[in-house]
């Protein structure tokens, strides 16, 4: 009898301890997600949509994934000179003109800003990790489309705070957060924080020239969907990169 009660009771330890495991993993409790580190030692979470994995923030590196520095732009150098075809990098605006945070931020919120040959290096992502390509974006549009949010898949994408009361703030419904980061005029002013979301993609269109070449950018505004604009490649904008 003494036996029996044993196996009874470790039978019940272990029921128990599968139906916790499997609480864990609930909606309201879901498995968490692996994190990816860049080159500068930055530690990003990362988040699952269908088939893809996301990092949840901007990059913000200020170095190539095998160790070398990318040139932080200033005030006089030319930050989308065609002829002196420099790499740079710059951090979002964070000036807050329109008050809505209540506490400073910190210069990298919005994460880092790259130029056309910073993005084309092809080591600016972390190993394993890439530029998204506008095909990438359009997937994960029409996943959410598929899943309840057609015709409102950017107020999914976009943060529930941060943004101007002319472009809204979203309802992060996917858990992405889309941030108003702006992004930086052909002079290399960073500008339109609180008011636009841009990513750059890795498209970029053949031209007989490279003033004719441009680059496609995702952007969060004040539509209900995602906007896909032809952008020249001479602007630059921030990157939300994906799982190889």
């Amino acid at each position: 009898m003494k036996k029996l009660f044993k196996l009874s009771l470790l039978a019940l330890v272990a029921l128990l301890f599968v139906q916790c495991s499997n609480d864990d993993n609930t909606p309201d409790n879901p498995p968490i997600q692996e994190t990816v580190t860049d080159a500068d030692g930055n530690v990003y979470n990362t988040i699952t949509i269908g088939n893809q994995t996301w990092m949840l923030e901007n990059l913000k590196t200020t170095k190539y994934n095998d160790g070398s520095p990318i040139t932080e732009w200033v005030f006089g150098e030319s930050w989308g000179s065609l002829n002196n075809q420099q790499d740079f990098y710059q951090w979002a605006g964070t000036d807050d003109l329109s008050n809505i945070h209540d506490e400073e931020l910190p210069f990298d919120y919005y994460g880092a800003m790259y130029n056309h040959f910073a993005l084309e290096s092809g080591k600016l992502a972390p190993q394993g990790w890439r530029i998204p390509s506008k095909q990438d974006f359009m997937e994960l549009e029409n996943y959410l489309a598929e899943n309840g949010f057609a015709g409102n898949v950017a107020q999914a994408l976009k943060s529930e705070t941060g943004w101007s009361e002319f472009s809204g703030s979203g309802s992060n419904a996917s858990g992405f957060n889309g941030l108003p980061n702006g992004y930086v005029a052909a002079g290399g002013t960073a500008t339109a924080s609180e008011a636009i979301c841009s990513w750059v993609t890795s498209d970029v269109a053949d031209g007989a020239v490279n003033s004719s070449l441009t680059r496609t950018w995702v952007q969060l505004f004040d539509e209900t969907d995602i906007l896909y604009s032809d952008t020249s490649i001479v602007l630059g904008a921030a990157v939300r990169c994906i799982k190889e």
